[in-house]
Formats: C-alpha cells, structure tokens, sequence
C-alpha cells in the first residue's frame, strides 16, 4: 500500500553534518529524506502485535515492516530523480547521454557517457535538484530520447529561517554564544500546492489516517493512505542489455558497487528463488556520494542511539549490462521495482542474503529496469 504524508507545519530533515550550537550552527533541512526515517515514524502508528512486551512489540513491527518505494508526490503526481544519464538543457528539457567505447586508461569499464552537444556552456542543475513525473518516466525506462522534462524540485517547497538560543537544562537561562540558525521545509508551492512525502509499506497493519512524528524536532505530520500506486510495467523486451535506474539512495558493501558485481571482471550473477541472471557492468552514471546515518533504535534495549554512518550512492544513479546469461524478462522479475541495497538495519553487511533477507526492507536501492534505446547507443553495445 502506498501512503502520503503532509506536514501539518514545517519539515526538518537536516544532512549528517555535524550540528551544535555555537559552532557548526546552521544546517539545512533537505527533500525528500533518506529512506530510513520512514521505518521509525511508520512504527509509533502501526497497530500492535499480539507481543505484550513493548520492546518485542517494536521488533516484531520491525521485522515485519517492508518498506518500497519511497519519495515525493505533487499534484498527485509521482515525482523520480533525475536520471544522471541525462542533461538539463534549456527549458529543462532533458537529453539523453551517449554511450561511447572508452580508450585504454584507468577507467574500468567499457563505455562511458558524452553529449552529443558542441556546446561548451556548463550544465545547470535545476534549483533543489531535478525530478520526472511519472509519465516522463515511463518513456525514459522505455528508451525515449525526446520531450522529457525535468522539473525543478525547488518549485514544489520553499525554505523558512528559524533562529534559537541553547538552554540550559538546569537553570533553564539561555546560554552564552550559543546561538543557533535552521532552515526548516514547508512542502508547499506558491500557489499552496501540497508537495508530499510518499511511502510504499507492507507487512503491518496501518491505519486510514494518523497523526505521526516524523524527522528532526519530530514534527508532526498527517499520515493517510492513497487509493493509487506506481504504475510502471516492466519494458518488454527481448535485447541483451539493459539499464538499472536507481529511485532512491543505495549502501553497497562495495561503494558503487554491488557485492555481487566482481571488482576485477565487472561480471557478477544475481538469483532469487529459480531466476537468474549473469551480467556484466559496461557503464555507470553515478553521482556523488552522500553521507547516510540518522537516529534509531537500540535492538536490545529500545533506546534511541546514531546509526552507524555509510556512504550512499545518491538516487537517480544508472547503472548499464550486458547480460551473459539469462534474458531481458530475467532482468525485470530480479530487479524492477526491487530494493536492491547491500546494508540491512541492525546487521550491516554480514547476514544470510538468499532468503527474505535478499532484497532490502528499508526502501535503499529502489530499481526500475531500462531499455537502452538505439539514439543512447544500445545497438552499439550489442556489436562491439
């Protein structure tokens, strides 16, 4: 089931940059927030189990708790990342990046992206970062090169500046040179068009509707569940290659890559049940990493603790194959609109990956599977 969720106020959902008074005393609040703060506020509505010991009761919720898709929704519409396999040109307008064969060097796969573009003038990102609507994405996945467009996310939100004072919690005086300055989120555009958080949730029983707390200073905000879902069908298909298109931040064991891709060979399988597939990494569009930790809770005693800090790689990050063995069909029962993140709440890297632990539950590495189009270079691929 897929849930909005509309800040009654302000939103704070600040980076894992250090934040204090008196020093590091001005951080920014950023949409939308990493997929781990949807767990914890998801939890404190959820309806019990038939645990009557309330730290079992929270396990058991937890353990259950599947999270999926998980993002922005704007004028009911579903709002993606940007793929970084594409430009902003003008009028942001998108166009695809070429796949080219890559000469001998330290770059460790076969292709890399270039435009077709003669211009020199740099590319401008869209204010707040890029995003599609739904429609926009189902021709991208599909191989379209043409009249997507990228909207700038920063039209959806605006920023309001909150200064305060530490206080000290013994005398209740405020404290000298201690001073601090945030920039909260209110998720609303100029012509007070809700922008919303957007969650895919399965496995515990939620409520219709609910007042929740959610993000940095728990901010109160309204929980409700949507009568529509994704709607994105796997591409058919029949070529040997094929694009991962990545909607929300992933943790890999190996930084930007996968456990199961070979450092070395670029060549890895993945299987799940009776699919698999055999594939190799010819060209990656990755962008810069981001710091992924956050607040949770202690498995043994309840009690709220940091989460261990990692490095993600940022959504909207695209990954090309070639696949070895297998087909396209293979590709999308194994990948499309899977979670496909290496770390696990509580465990980090080192579990039992073959069973209900495969896939991630936490909503990091959300896939959709891509056609590489022949203006992208896909009929190259297929001859070299």
């Amino acid at each position: 089931m897929f849930y909005a969720i509309d800040a009654v106020d302000t939103l704070f959902f600040r980076s894992s940059s250090p934040f204090d008074a008196g020093v590091n005393h001005a951080p920014h609040s950023f949409l939308p927030p990493l997929p781990s703060v949807y767990a914890g506020a998801l939890r404190s509505v959820a309806l019990p189990t038939n645990e009557a010991d309330p730290l079992k009761n929270r396990k058991t919720l937890s353990r259950q708790m599947k999270i999926g898709f998980n993002g922005l929704m704007v004028n009911n519409n579903f709002c993606f990342p940007r793929p970084l396999d594409t430009m902003v040109t003008e009028n942001n307008n998108l166009d695809l990046l070429s796949l080219s064969p890559s000469s001998a060097g330290s770059y460790p796969l076969p292709f890399y992206l270039s435009s077709n573009r003669n211009s020199l003038q740099k590319e401008i990102e869209p204010q707040g970062g890029g995003c599609l609507y739904e429609t926009d994405l189902r021709a991208y996945l599909a191989g379209a090169s043409k009249d997507l467009i990228c909207h700038p996310l920063a039209d959806h939100y605006h920023e309001e500046e909150h200064i305060g004072i530490q206080i000290d919690k013994n005398t209740g005086a405020a404290q000298d040179k201690k001073m601090y300055h945030i920039k909260m989120t209110r998720p609303v555009d100029k012509q007070n068009n809700k922008c919303s958080l957007v969650v895919e949730a399965e496995g515990v029983s939620l409520p219709e509707q609910a007042a929740l707390k959610i993000g940095g200073e728990s901010k109160v905000a309204h929980l409700h569940r949507l009568d529509k879902s994704i709607s994105l069908a796997p591409v058919a298909e029949e070529a040997k290659v094929f694009k991962l298109y990545l909607a929300t931040p992933a943790i890999f064991t190996k930084g930007w890559l996968p456990w199961w891709i070979d450092e070395g060979t670029n060549i890895g399988s993945f299987a799940y049940k009776k699919r698999r597939i055999r594939v190799k990494l010819i060209c990656a569009a990755v962008g810069r990493y981001i710091p992924a930790g956050g607040f949770g809770l202690d498995p043994e005693n309840g009690q709220a603790k940091p989460r261990e800090m990692r490095y993600a790689i940022p959504a909207g990050s695209v990954y090309f194959f070639q696949i070895l063995e297998g087909t396209f069909e293979d590709a999308n029962k194994l990948f499309h609109q899977k979670c496909l993140s290496d770390y696990r709440e509580n465990k980090g890297f080192v579990y039992d990956n073959w069973d209900r632990m495969r896939y991630c539950d936490r909503g990091f590495g959300y896939c959709l599977v891509g056609r590489i189009g022949k203006e992208q270079g896909g009929e190259v691929i297929c001859t070299k």
